[in-house]
């Protein structure tokens, strides 16, 4: 259990987990609940490692669930449908997929988990389920979850959520709670120092770096999602996004650059960037009102263009 000292801050989570382990009182089913980037995933790896490896070599069980294709670990995450077919978060990213609406967790997913679970367990006494982003969950998977979740039989359910309210009331009365905190910033800048990917960053000026700190609620994690995102958007669109515009014609060229430049989750991402900001340096809950007007219309599948132009005008009136 020794690779529990390579989480940072986590504490009472790690508490939870070693007890857990040695007392061997394995609970069905554990919801990991708090912000993204903190250590969360890789506190469940190394938890299910310290399950799945009592009777084989650790080095290679370790290998197959950082490479998961361990034949009693099923990693379930939200996904996309394209033409038909179902499209993981991670194989649109790296594939560059370009979405209208935002990843699901699918009942044809809850499937899978059903039917991998009538299966006897390969190497371990378990099989294990780990569902990232939970509260993507849609309604008719939702239920079917806790259907499941019911009778999991040899089963082990790890739940990783920032958002655990989203979840039927139900399905977290079924789970043994881990909580996960935010860091503090000391602790986040050291982590972040010890990054060679993020130390030499020309291309963003130290205040905006600041800012995706900031923004980044005590996670290192969420940190290098932000900088990502940010990077991703062009140096011309990241300088008419730093500037006050007030011109119609330059707002209405705005939201067009933007919804043809960024996909959904990039502008769900810039949404929630800016709400932060006009709260931090304005104390501006108008504005904020006005962005988060803007998110639901575009997770209701509204014209993404029209509603960044009906908001970009009316933001501008506030100003």
């Amino acid at each position: 259990m020794d690779d529990f000292e390579n989480i940072y801050g986590q504490d009472l989570a790690i508490e939870i987990l070693k007890s857990a382990i040695s007392k061997k009182h394995i609970s069905p089913a554990y919801l990991f609940s708090g912000p993204a980037g903190v250590g969360r995933k890789k506190t469940a790896k190394i938890f299910i490692k310290a399950i799945l490896d009592r009777h084989l070599d650790k080095e290679i069980t370790k290998r197959k669930i950082e490479n998961n294709n361990h034949p009693d670990l099923l990693w379930i995450e939200p996904s996309y449908i394209l033409q038909g077919k179902s499209i993981s978060q991670r194989q649109a990213k790296a594939e560059s997929l370009s979405m209208k609406s935002p990843p699901q967790i699918r009942l044809n997913q809850i499937k899978e988990i059903i039917e991998f679970l009538g299966k006897k367990p390969f190497e371990s006494e378990r099989s294990i389920v780990i569902i990232e982003d939970i509260e993507r969950i849609n309604e008719s998977a939702s239920n079917a979850l806790l259907k499941t979740l019911e009778e999991t039989n040899t089963g082990l359910f790890i739940l990783i959520t920032q958002r655990p309210e989203k979840l039927l009331s139900t399905i977290r009365s079924r789970c043994q709670i881990v909580p996960f905190i935010r860091l503090n910033d000391h602790v986040v800048k050291t982590i972040i120092n010890k990054l060679e990917n993020v130390k030499e960053i020309d291309d963003i000026p130290t205040d905006k770096i600041r800012e995706l700190i900031d923004f980044s609620n005590g996670s290192p994690g969420q940190y290098l999602i932000n900088l990502e995102n940010w990077l991703s958007i062009s140096s011309p669109l990241r300088q008419k996004l730093e500037i006050q515009l007030t011109s119609q014609i330059e707002l209405l060229q705005l939201a067009k650059e933007i919804t043809n430049e960024m996909n959904i989750e990039q502008q769900l991402w810039f949404i929630d960037f800016q709400q932060n900001k006009s709260w931090i340096k304005e104390r501006n809950s108008n504005k904020v009102k006005k962005l988060e007007e803007l998110r639901k219309q575009i997770l209701k599948y509204v014209q993404p263009r029209l509603a960044w132009e009906v908001t970009l005008l009316e933001i501008n009136l506030l100003d």
